[in-house]
């Protein structure tokens, strides 16, 4: 008798308790708060810059800046979230969920739209120091210092715009401008020097020509 009443009491404890496992997947699956599923990528902000593949421990991030493409291969992703954390543009996400089990092992391909121009850094002279920070950070080495000669050059097809460069400087002398609008003023810079050069020759050939008198 004592095991009936034991066994009567738990048969309408779970008759009337919820059940312990869920309706899936009719019903969706609830996951705990945190939970590292997958990888999620926002094309609208992202540069294509690399620095989220560089960061993969296991190799299943590709970018390809000549074919507008970000590629993962979620097999070998292992969810750490490292390239999360070092994208500049916060363009990936961890999110709930897994992959879908598949047939077999295949990369996902993400295509971003080529953008009309994109922005360049602009270096204000008066203010640069020409301290080489911002080509040391730069992730694509666009840009290159001469402290000597107090040179600062960009090399605007390896540019990411990723602005990297503007947060790093010290004196906070570059800023983010149109592709369109940077090349009239370095063309306006080339022209002011050439100028400069002109009149500096004009006047060490007359002072030549003053002592030879």
């Amino acid at each position: 008798m004592p095991h009936i009443a034991k066994f009567t009491l738990e048969v309408l404890k779970n008759l009337f308790s919820k059940p312990a496992t869920i309706d899936y997947p009719a019903k969706p699956r609830e996951y705990p708060e945190r939970t590292r599923g997958h990888i999620e990528i926002d094309l609208e902000t992202c540069i294509l810059c690399g620095i989220c593949a560089k960061a993969c421990p296991s190799d299943a991030i590709k970018t390809d800046r000549q074919a507008s493409t970000w590629e993962i291969n979620r097999f070998d992703c292992v969810q750490c979230g490292f390239c999360v954390e070092k994208c500049p543009k916060k363009s990936l996400k961890i999110l709930p969920g897994y992959s879908e089990p598949q047939p077999e092992k295949k990369a996902e391909v993400f295509e971003k739209p080529k953008a009309p121009e994109k922005n360049l850094p602009f270096m204000d002279e008066e203010k640069c120091v020409y301290c080489t920070l911002c080509a040391k950070k730069c992730p694509q080495s666009a840009l290159t210092v001469d402290r000597k000669e107090k040179k600062w050059e960009l090399t605007a097809a390896k540019c990411v715009s990723c602005e990297i460069c503007v947060s790093s400087c010290p004196k906070k002398c570059i800023e983010m401008k149109p592709k369109s609008e940077v090349k009239k003023l370095n063309a306006k810079k080339k022209a002011a020097a050439a100028l400069a050069a002109k009149k500096a020759a004009e006047e060490a050939a007359k002072a030549e020509g003053s002592s030879a008198d």
